[in-house]
């Protein structure tokens, strides 16, 4: 898992967000209002929702496009266990929380660095 979780506000516009997750080489933003991890948005969401329906980047902020129901493991779940999830689910980010404090984020590419032989016997990430 990734400790250094890159956050944004709700309120960010979709732009913003889109030019820190370029910058960062990121695949996905986790959402949050003060100390609350309210969301997640990913570069996905971006593509489909943003650019393939001609949303204004500018215009539109965070809360307008973000995921609210965020599939989330804990730091003592295993690796099994948070790829049953992203391929239940169909994700490829994983925020990791301890209780309500967002502590790193878990993500396909983290997996496929650490044991590119897991994804292959799963099938995920295709």
């Amino acid at each position: 898992m990734n400790q250094k979780v890159v956050t944004v506000s709700s309120n960010s516009t979709l732009r913003s967000c889109a030019q820190l997750m370029a910058a960062k080489k990121i695949g996905s933003v986790i959402v949050k209002d003060g100390k609350k991890t309210v969301g997640i948005l990913t570069e996905q969401d971006l593509a489909r929702k943003v650019v393939a329906q001609g949303i204004d980047a500018d215009e539109s902020v965070v809360a307008q496009l973000m995921a609210r129901k965020i599939v989330t493991i804990m730091p003592q779940d295993d690796i099994y266990t948070a790829m049953v999830r992203m391929g239940k689910y169909n994700i490829k980010h994983l925020p990791v929380m301890k209780g309500e404090d967002l502590v790193g984020i878990l993500t396909i590419k983290d997996i496929m660095h650490a044991n590119p032989a897991l994804l292959e016997k799963m099938n995920i990430g295709r």
